[in-house]
């Protein structure tokens, strides 16, 4: 059962790898798209911006799940070097802890979010809004699994390489 749920873990990660990618090179290319199309043509895409930034917050959602799948997201460990290993696994377990119960609050609010602004439609494409919202949950709850299976994996917190004492 325990290898079952990683190998779909596994599977999921990868078909979000290959999500965020697109995602990031749709919006560069409208971005670039936009540059062109105002100071070349002079004309303006009025919707590019729009998506771009739709497409910037889905990014933002799911490359916070990306990195939860990797335990890479920015720690500060100045407390915890000193500790005992002892000390020190039970500080990973409650910042652990803690973010996975944040994941979860953060997800269900999204959803109550989602639900409050069903109807409501953007400015200038008329897109429904639960579609840009609806990032908030979805990257909470993939971030909230994949953060578990990383747990169940017993995956180390993503060591810096290059630190720096300011």
């Amino acid at each position: 059962m325990r290898n079952a749920f990683l190998t779909v873990t596994d599977l999921a990660y990868r078909a979000l790898r290959v999500v965020s990618v697109l995602v990031l090179a749709s919006y560069f290319i409208l971005v670039l798209l936009q540059v062109f199309f105002r100071y070349v043509l002079n004309e303006s895409l009025f919707w590019s911006e729009e998506i771009v930034r739709y497409g910037l917050v889905w990014g933002v959602m799911l490359g916070s799940a990306l990195v939860g799948y990797d335990r890479a997201h920015i720690r500060i460990e100045v407390i915890e070097n000193f500790l005992p290993p002892t000390a020190k696994r039970a500080v990973q377990f409650v910042a652990n802890a803690l973010t996975l119960a944040f994941c979860i609050i953060l997800t269900w609010t999204g959803i109550d979010f989602v639900d409050r602004t069903w109807f409501q439609n953007s400015a200038s494409l008329g897109v429904p809004m639960r579609a840009v919202y609806l990032s908030i949950p979805v990257g909470a709850a993939l971030e909230a699994w994949f953060m578990t299976a990383a747990w169940m994996r017993g995956d180390a917190p993503a060591a810096v390489e290059n630190e720096a004492i300011v």
